[in-house]
């Protein structure tokens, strides 16, 4: 602030000063005074609000510095109208008002320009003397007489705030002119109030960026002086408040304007009359609030007889909320709720009295009298808790309610805490829980508001000191999470005591009592950061203490903001971390947090990213079975306000099923962030209870013990295993509301509930009772969400608000009955359920009516001006359904009733209005909607008028504004944002077959045209509305009805049979087609350059829309004469079968027609044979006729065969075809020893020319108005796929031309070439390379994927597999290539494969398929099918489910749709099949069909007529990407309906951005516009390339984490067990489950922990080892083994189970023998398996495999060397033994049984050593406590050491043969005072003795006894 002695300029006026304005006495001053006051937005042409008052003041001094003021002639006016066109309106009402409230005058000390206290009487109310005091506050001044302009600060109206002062001085005239300026947001003593947001934090960072509210005011004074006094002859003041929701620069903006002017008129010299009234003081000129507080500024009404009026509008309220919610309902209750406000005790107890009795007004009550948040409600709820006449439901609601609306004043807090001691159990029930809680929101409201919070604090201490004493975890739990929502930093020092480290009794609470004591601590570091900062990271440094709740505690030290030194100290310390879930939590938190952009995280974000470069080699890869957090943030610098969500897991063994997962959402706005919702929940033990299933009654204690034999260990711990239970949490505004769990008997009894009989359980059986005897309910529920005002005064003296409203109310209503045959007994089970015949009726609904209403303006109870923006919604859900089910025969029926009516599902509507009401004349209340369009100017319609007045200028001025009227709409102005005309969309479905339609309106009309800023697109009107309409139809609908029907009897219910009708296929334009072909084959003589190289010639395709490839065999006993001749008398015997051929509507290769209309058939024939076999295999070519949407192009392939060992090559080449001109070409030969055809010495004549115009030729564009695919990159290269490794090429040149072209991309090649020549086969991609020089760069997204070559011979019919494979590109290319191998085999010499591109039908046929009848060659290409000749299903086998969903007509036509599947699989193959199909005859169809091979998928969707006019197609495919193994999935689309293009294109918008927030990189390629290409590689058993080729946009992520470990073998050939369709998911679920259990391997000199740590120690003696056993208080297994004979390595194994004890030990003839419960089992030779409670022992070989899941042992393996032992998942983290923990954590491997860490491995092992009382059982070994044999010096003294572990020793009289050396740590004692070495191993110390020294020392371990050894 300005200092006081701040000068600027000092002027003297020599010896002549002017003296501070005065009224002197005896004088009566008399003023006109006008005040006005508007709200509104500050554009022209929008509405405003607001009054204006104009009186006469008069003003007289009748005492020394003493005043009197009286105000008469008072007139008022409303303005309500368009600014600033509209007038004010005199209102009469509201002037009397004003006229009554301002009768009387009151007094005021004024001195030296300064206005003292007010005196008026008590008739005078608050909101009367508020006006005055707006009036004097322009009296107010601080003049000084030296100096001409200062800074000061000076108390007002509005408190005491930063003044600027400037004098002026007219000394002729003796006048001075004051102009001072107040900023009213720099304010010491600021009057506001502002309530409803205490439970959102302030952003000091936005709010310096961005202020949403300012004031400010001016004043200008003249004042005339004369010697001895100076009086203000005139006062202007204007007061402008400005309220910004979003950027106030760019955001818009809302006004409030207020002007004040007070002019001197008059002087006259005479006593003023004081009236003989009595005066109090009502204290100084700062404003003071009055009735504002308790009027809601959504309504006005005068409030006569206060409990008649609650009477009324509580039964309006019931009345009309009985059939559906109105939407003004909520504000009905608003008003009711204003009511209660006004009212007493008295009133609610009458209330009460008269209608608890009836449910539907004592629910809105309850839902009320809590919202009125007085201590008069709290007060009532307490009596009526007191006297018990509410329910424990109903209280735990209202109280909940009524604390948090309430507003912490002195009497609320006194019966808050009044019902916290006496009606809120301690315990932990629901009315505990929330009593407590809320009660603690009320006490944080306290502690922020005031600093007097001490009374609240000491009850939740207590409280908490209390469940200590007890040691109640539950409590505990409450008092510390209560304590939690104080936040108040006093709480530390009592939270301390239950965190660990802190105190010694708080290390042995539960640790989830340690959790809730760290969550605790959050609030509080809101407060004091420094201190909880402190703790925090103490907590988190200390390892001892359990991973998870130092999670926490970093979550609740980043939440603090710590600075840079502090992160740094955190990331220092994860580098050390020992444990990688704390590491790798604290790093994603760390990384996450680094990128966020809101305001107020900008420098902790920037010094998190700091600590990341520390740590971000290390742990960028942990896996997803470590704790994690993800966060997601976005902030908009144009509405300064932001949101993000954050979801953190905490997992402390790394099991797939994290421990602990906590989410929570985070917003900024207004200047405030708040945390609107936060939900946690923990579980432990489920996993187990569930994998164990249900087991009754049933102790796993009671059955053995193991207790006894853990006793020989060293003071073995069990890990403290919490009970099963899962719990949950939510917080709502960083306030915990409720929280609570499912503990072990809980979930027991729902699982028993569903698994047992009911006798035990008869709730059960009363729901099923009610339910058949009819359910009909009703629920209703009013809230008032949130109330948030904040007022402040203007310098009229009126206050000014900013409120936000938001009130709901919901109903539900319904009724239900069911009818169950046969009716269930008396023992019923709920299973029994599955087999029962039930008819459920149900009529329900759902409404909800909310209403949210913003207010900006006055708001007093006798005038209310302002904006108001009211938003409504209405949601109305009817659900009336019948429904039947039989589940034995697979049946399902649902009939709803028709459509009849219009019902509105949906309806929001939004409305800004200018309001003016006044409590005079209520029904003058105006509301003029803020927006009228035609009122705001339009420059485009304004005309242009030049001074001449000449006739003919006129005339063209009127023409040219004519001519702008009309072509307004075709001129684009700007953006949409600048129309003016509503925008109104009205969508409906057409759904007439059943009778209805959904309809979508939607109309908006907004501000934004007039300045295109957020805040005015949400002035206007807005409006949607969802409803359902009845559509006429000839015949009524009398209902709809819905059949699924599912197994033998699907058949049955088809309505329609399915057929598909063969399309006309046009016999002239076959004819026209062949022509077509014979002159491409005549045209290959003189146009050498169109020809490819090669023998046989692929052209590829460019164009969208599909090609088709098919596999023929060629004949095998052809006669090797291929000449033009032969090619024509194939074409001939090809037309002659398109007349007869078959038309197969699922076989189609291209996936569709592009355009069937256009009735261009294509042909494409394939080598086929006639019957007198003289043919050799040839190719001829297809063309198809171009149709109009897409370019047309034709690709063939011939392939040559000889029965000779020749092969055969094919060279594809690409060419280019234009729009439907230029038909591709090709050439057929044949290859072998006679080589006397004339097209192949042609074919090697002109070969040089076609080599050297393939590489320069650039390719024709296909148009891209038509939206086909053009070739991206025009490129100069050929693509060879050469199909034969071992060639003899015995005549022409094309197949050694065929190599030379291979060996240009042999760069490429090399990689790909398969291993096993055997296969004999090699294809080449055709690659996606622009340049030359991207060879030598091979991006993840520019490689090339190689599919899997499946040989499949289900009947081995071919004895050499022969594959034949066209490999996708990114480019336009697609090549089909044809594999000849040859064979030893005569039947089958060659493989030909022709790939057709056809439009329309399937006409490819090959003519002799029998010849290769199941070995299929399967070959792909783009678009292709896995096979053409895919019949129907529904020809060969009935539906699988039917589905018939139809209008139930009263003429019993047929109306709907029926949906029929089909589905036919083998072990290798499956086929599905789903139609759907009209009930009426018409030939629109929808088909979805799919193929799913091993390694191979594919999947269409197809619709329109005859499922002809739109397709999707989907291939999956498994291969290699750059020798990775990798899966290709590939989308491809033909024709589309419009609507999906529009809403891929937008979705499409908002991929890049998404993809780079999860970490893809984006890469500039062109990519096809019909494909849509995801690939993905292992690049390592849990890490993939991952790339995304869409139109426009190419993406890829290297090294993707998986949740998983990949199943890579070492190739994928696939033996007997196939991976087929049927086992695909259930194998991906078995990988995930084997993936989370954890195998250990002990063998004779090594061991493998579970968690892959391999030490190398044997330990062979005759003494049992615990391998592994369950850890935990109640173990469940224990395996331990022992070597049987010392000279030899055979060992036994014991498996005790807590319900079988299973013993294998070797036998002589090195077989193993099995005995369970010392019975041998598996002894005779036929018997392999056993089973005995849950525990399966079976042999496989010599090996032993025990299965015992429900103990957590998946299975022991045991072959007489090596012993396996797998344990269940939910044992992670359960175990110990020479095995490990199993918790994915290296660093704690070496575990003893007192858990502490071992310094060798030796002595790891010793540990785990079970000892026997006596050695007659062979284990000769005690162990004892030894002394180092010297003597160190400790500290400067010598010192005795004695060790902290036993050592393994040999038994009294015992000798020891064998020895190693342990290193084990010793506690040491000064030499001259230390104890014996007897007493040390008698002591209790010898726990938690200090380790001083380690040293190594020998331990026995092997003995050799004499006599009896004890």
């Amino acid at each position: 602030y300005f200092n006081m002695s701040y000068t600027v300029s000092i002027m003297f006026y020599g010896n002549y000063f002017f003296a501070e304005p005065d009224f002197s006495e005896n004088k009566v001053y008399m003023f006109n005074y006008e005040s006005m006051l508007l709200s509104g937005l500050p554009e022209k042409g929008l509405a405003r609000a607001g009054i204006r008052i104009k009186s006469k003041v008069e003003i007289s001094g009748i005492g020394p510095k003493l005043c009197l003021i009286r105000i008469h002639s008072i007139e008022a006016a409303e303005y309500n109208g368009v600014w600033p066109t509209s007038s004010f309106s005199r209102s009469l009402k509201l002037t009397q008002v004003l006229t009554g409230q301002l009768s009387n005058p009151i007094k005021f000390e004024y001195s030296n320009g300064h206005v003292g206290n007010l005196m008026a009487p008590d008739s005078v109310s608050d909101d009367g003397l508020n006006i005055y005091r707006g009036i004097l506050n322009a009296l107010e001044l601080s003049i000084k007489k030296m100096q001409h302009s200062y800074s000061l600060q000076e108390a007002g109206i509005g408190g005491i705030c930063n003044t600027t002062y400037a004098i002026q001085e007219n000394k002729r005239a003796n006048i001075v002119y004051v102009t001072k300026s107040k900023d009213l947001n720099s304010c010491e003593e600021k009057v506001e109030m502002v309530t409803g947001s205490a439970y959102t934090q302030p952003c000091w960072t936005c709010q310096q960026r961005n202020k949403n509210s300012r004031a400010t005011a001016t004043y200008n004074y003249k004042i005339k002086y004369t010697r001895n006094e100076a009086v203000i002859t005139q006062a202007d003041v204007e007061e402008i408040h400005q309220f910004a929701p979003f950027n106030e620069i760019t955001g818009g903006n809302a006004i409030v304007e207020a002007r004040q002017k007070l002019s001197l008129t008059d002087v006259q010299k005479h006593m003023a009359e004081v009236p003989p009234k009595e005066f109090q003081n009502r204290g100084s000129l700062q404003y003071q609030f009055g009735s504002e507080l308790l009027q809601l500024p959504v309504h006005l009404f005068r409030i006569k007889n206060v409990e008649s009026q609650i009477e009324e509008s509580l039964q309006d309220l019931v009345e009309t909320t009985s059939e559906q919610l109105p939407s003004d309902a909520p504000a009905k209750a608003l008003k009711l709720m204003h009511l209660f406000r006004a009212a007493n005790e008295e009133n609610y107890e009458s209330v009460w009295k008269q209608f608890s009795s009836r449910p539907a007004y004592r629910r809105y009550i309850l839902d009320i009298i809590p919202a009125v948040a007085s201590h008069r409600a709290l007060r009532f709820l307490r009596h009526k808790m007191e006297r018990q006449e509410l329910t424990n439901w109903e209280a735990a609601q209202t109280v909940l309610v009524a604390l948090h609306s309430s507003t912490p004043t002195r009497d609320v807090m006194e019966e808050a805490t009044l019902i916290v001691k006496k009606h809120c159990p301690r315990s932990s029930t629901v009315l505990g829980k929330v009593c407590h809680l809320s009660y603690a929101s009320l006490c944080h409201k306290q502690c922020s508001s005031s600093d007097s919070c001490s009374e609240c604090l000491q009850l939740l201490h207590g409280f908490a000191g209390e469940a200590l004493s007890k040691s109640n975890t539950e409590e505990i739990s409450l008092a510390l999470k209560a304590l939690g929502n104080v936040g108040h930093p006093a709480s530390i020092k009592h939270i301390k005591k239950f965190l660990p480290g802190y105190t010694a009794s708080a290390s042995d609470l539960p640790r989830k009592v340690h959790a809730t004591a760290v969550m605790a601590l959050k609030n509080i570091g809101m407060k004091d950061p420094k201190m909880v900062q402190a703790i925090t990271l103490e907590i988190f440094l200390n390892h001892k203490i359990d991973p998870r709740v130092r999670m926490l505690a970093a979550v609740v030290l980043l939440e603090t903001k710590p600075g840079l030194p502090i992160l740094m100290t955190l990331a220092d310390a994860v580098l050390k971390e020992p444990s990688m879930q704390v590491a790798s939590f604290i790093y994603s938190h760390l990384r996450a947090l680094g990128r966020s952009t809101a305001p107020d995280l900008q420098v902790m974000a920037s010094a998190c990213r700091m600590a990341v470069r520390v740590l971000s080699p290390k742990f960028d890869r942990s896996g997803y079975q470590f704790s994690k957090v993800f966060r997601f943030s976005m902030f908009k610098e144009l509405l300064m306000s932001g949101l993000a969500a954050k979801y953190l897991v905490l997992n402390n063994a790394g099991s797939l099923i994290p421990k602990m997962a906590m989410s929570q959402l985070r917003t900024h706005f207004l200047g405030r962030v708040a945390d609107p919702l936060e939900v946690g929940i923990t579980v432990e033990g489920l996993q187990e209870m569930f994998a164990k299933g249900y087991s009754p009654d049933r102790n796993w204690e009671a059955d053995y013990d193991f207790k006894e034999i853990l006793k020989t260990l060293s003071d073995w711990k069990a890990f403290s295993s919490d009970k099963p239970f899962a719990s949950g949490y939510l917080k709502m505004f960083g306030q915990e509301l409720f929280f609570g769990g499912l503990d072990k008997n809980a979930i027991q009894n729902a699982l028993q509930a569903w698994y047992g009989p009911d006798e035990k359980n008869p709730s059960i059986r009363r729901i099923i009772s009610s339910l058949q005897s009819g359910v009909g309910r009703q629920w209703t529920k009013a809230l008032l969400s949130s109330e948030i005002r904040r007022i402040v005064p203007t310098c009229t003296g009126f206050p000014t608000e900013t409120s936000f409203y938001y009130s709901s109310i919901t109903k539900v209503a319904g009724n239900v009955q069911a009818q169950i045959t046969p009716s269930p007994k008396s023992d019923f089970r709920l299973t029994e359920l599955l087999n029962a015949n039930i008819r459920l009726r149900s009529k329900m609904s759902l409404s909800i009516a909310k209403e949210m209403t913003f207010v900006m303006g006055i708001n007093t109870h006798m005038v209310q001006a302002g904006l108001e923006a009211r938003t409504k919604m209405n949601a109305h859900v009817p659900v009336n359904v019948i429904a039947t089910v039989h589940m034995k025969e697979k049946n399902i029926k649902i009939e709803i009733p028709p459509c009849k009516d219009e019902t509105n599902i949906i309806t929001v509507r939004s409305k800004t209005f200018a309001i003016t009401r006044n409590i005079g004349d209520l029904a003058a209340s105006k509301m003029t909607p803020v927006l009228l369009p035609e009122a705001v100017p339009d420059i485009m319609k304004m005309s242009f008028d030049s001074d001449s007045a000449s006739g003919e200028t006129d005339n063209i001025r009127d023409r040219q504004s004519a001519e702008d009227v009309s072509s307004r709409n075709s001129f684009a102005f700007g953006q949409s944002s600048s129309r003016k005309e509503p925008f109104v969309q009205s969508m409906c479905s057409n759904a007439s077959t059943f009778g209805f339609q959904v309809c979508i309106e939607r109309k908006s009309i907004h501000a934004a045209f007039i300045k295109n800023v957020p805040l005015y697109y949400l002035v206007g009107e807005h409006a949607l509305r969802m409803s359902f309409k009845p559509v006429y139809t000839e015949a009524p609908i009398e209902k709809i009805q819905v059949t699924i029907q599912a197994g033998d009897q699907a058949p049955t219910r088809m309505v329609r049979l399915v057929t598909f009708e063969d399309p006309e296929t046009q016999v002239s334009s076959t004819k026209a087609a062949i022509k077509r072909v014979k002159k491409i084959l005549d045209d290959t003589d003189d146009q050498g350059t169109r020809k490819s190289r090669g023998s046989s010639s692929s052209a590829s395709s460019t164009s969208g829309s599909a090609e088709s490839a098919m596999s023929s065999p060629s004949s095998s006993d052809s006669d090797n004469r291929a000449s033009q001749g032969g090619t024509q008398i194939n074409l001939k015997t090809r037309r002659s079968k398109a007349k007869g051929k078959k038309f197969y509507p699922f076989g189609d290769c291209s996936g569709s027609s592009s355009s069937s209309s256009s009735g261009s058939s294509s042909s494409s024939s394939s080598s086929s044979s006639s019957k007198s076999s003289s043919i050799s295999s040839s190719s001829s070519s297809s063309d198809s006729s171009s149709s109009k949407s897409s370019s047309s192009s034709s690709k063939s392939s011939s392939s040559s065969s000889s029965s000779s060992k020749s092969s055969s090559s094919n060279s594809s080449s690409s060419s280019k075809s234009g729009r439907s001109s230029r038909k591709s070409s090709s050439s057929s030969s044949s290859t072998g020893s006679s080589n006397s055809s004339s097209s192949s010495s042609k074919a090697s004549g002109i070969k040089h020319k076609a080599k050297k115009q393939s590489k320069t030729t650039s390719f024709p564009h296909a148009s891209a108005a038509e939206g086909e695919r053009s070739v991206r990159e025009q490129k100069h290269k050929t693509q060879s796929s050469s199909s034969s490794s071992r060639s003899t090429s015995s005549g022409t040149s094309s197949s050694s031309e065929s190599v030379d072209v291979a060996r240009r991309h042999s760069k490429y090649d090399r990689q790909a070439e398969p291993k096993h020549v055997k296969s004999q086969f090699n294809s080449h991609s055709s690659y996606d390379v622009s340049t030359e020089w991207e060879y030598h760069l091979p991006k993840v997204y520019r490689l090339h994927f190689r599919s899997a070559h499946i040989h499949w011979h289900p009947d081995r019919r071919i004895s050499s597999s022969s594959s034949s494979s066209s490999s996708e590109s990114g480019s336009s290319h697609s090549n089909s290539s044809s594999s000849g191998s040859s064979s030893r085999s005569s039947r089958l010499s060659g493989t030909s494969s022709s790939s057709s591109h056809r439009h329309g039908e399937n006409t490819g046929r090959s003519s002799r398929r029998s010849h290769v009848s199941r070995g299929v060659s399967i070959h792909h290409s783009r678009g292709s099918s896995l096979t053409c000749e895919r019949n129907f299903l529904g020809d060969v086998i009935p539906p699988g489910i039917t589905i018939v969903a139809q209008a139930v007509r009263s003429d019993n036509r047929n109306q709907g749709y029926q949906a029929t599947t089909y589905v036919r699989s083998d072990a290798a193959k499956v086929d599905v099949q789903l139609v759907v199909v009209q009930l009426a005859e018409t030939n629109w169809k929808a088909c979805a069909d799919a193929v799913i091979l091993p390694l191979k998928a594919q999947a269409r969707l197809r619709w329109g007529k005859e499922c002809r006019d739109y397709r999707i197609a989907a291939m999956a495919t498994t291969g290699q990407l750059a020798r990775k193994p990798a899966v290709q999935l590939k989308v491809q689309w033909g024709n589309l309906p419009s609507w999906i293009k529009k809403t891929s294109m937008a979705f499409m918008q908002y991929v890049p951005g998404a993809a780079l927030m999860l970490g893809f990189s984006e890469a500039h390629q062109r990519n096809p516009s019909h494909e849509f290409l995801v690939r993905a590689a292992a690049t390592s058993p849990r890490t993939i390339d991952t790339v995304i080729k869409a139109p426009g946009v190419t993406l890829y992520y290297q090294a993707l984490r998986m949740p998983f470990t990949l199943p890579l073998g070492p190739s994928p050939t696939y033996e007997t067990r196939d991976i087929t369709a049927w086992n695909l998911l259930p194998e991906i679920a078995l990988q995930i489950t084997q993936e989370d259990q954890s195998t250990c391997e002990v063998s004779e000199g090594d061991f493998k922990t579970f968690d892959h740590v391999s030490r190398t120690y044997s330990f062979n003696k005759s003494c049992n080892l615990i391998v592994a056993q369950d850890c935990t208080e109640h173990p469940k297994f224990i395996i331990t083994t022992r070597k049987v004979d010392p000279q030899s390595f055979s060992r036994e194994v014991h498996i005790n189970t807590t319900s079988v004890n299973i013993t294998i030990c070797p036998a002589a003839n090195s077989s193993l023998l099995v005995a369970c419960n010392e019975e041998p089992v598996l002894s005779h030779s036929g018997v392999s398996e056993y089973e005995k409670d849950n525990v399966k022992i079976y042999k496989n070989g010599t090996t032993v495999i025990v299965e015992a899941p429900t103990q957590g042992l998946k299975n022991v393996t045991f072959d007489g060397v090596i012993l396996k032992v797998t344990v269940a998942s939910w044992m992670r983290g359960k175990t110990c033994g020479v095995c490990g923990n199993n918790d994915r954590e290296k660093h704690n491997e070496l575990l003893m049984p007192n858990h502490k860490l071992a310094h060798s491995c030796s002595a790891f092992v010793h540990s785990w050593v079970l000892l026997e009382e006596t050695c007659s059982g062979g284990c000769k070994l005690q162990r004892s406590y030894v002394k180092l044999n010297r003597n160190p010096t400790i500290d400067g003294e010598e010192s005795t050491c004695y060790s902290v572990d036993p050592v393994l020793k040999c038994m009294k009289d015992c000798t020891p043969i064998e020895k190693t050396s342990v290193k084990v740590g010793f506690h040491c004692f000064p030499k001259d005072t230390a104890v014996r070495l007897l007493e040390w191993q008698r002591s209790s110390d010898k726990k938690s003795a200090s380790e001083d020294v380690v040293e190594s020392v020998d331990a026995d371990i092997d003995c050799t006894c004499t006599g009896d050894c004890s």
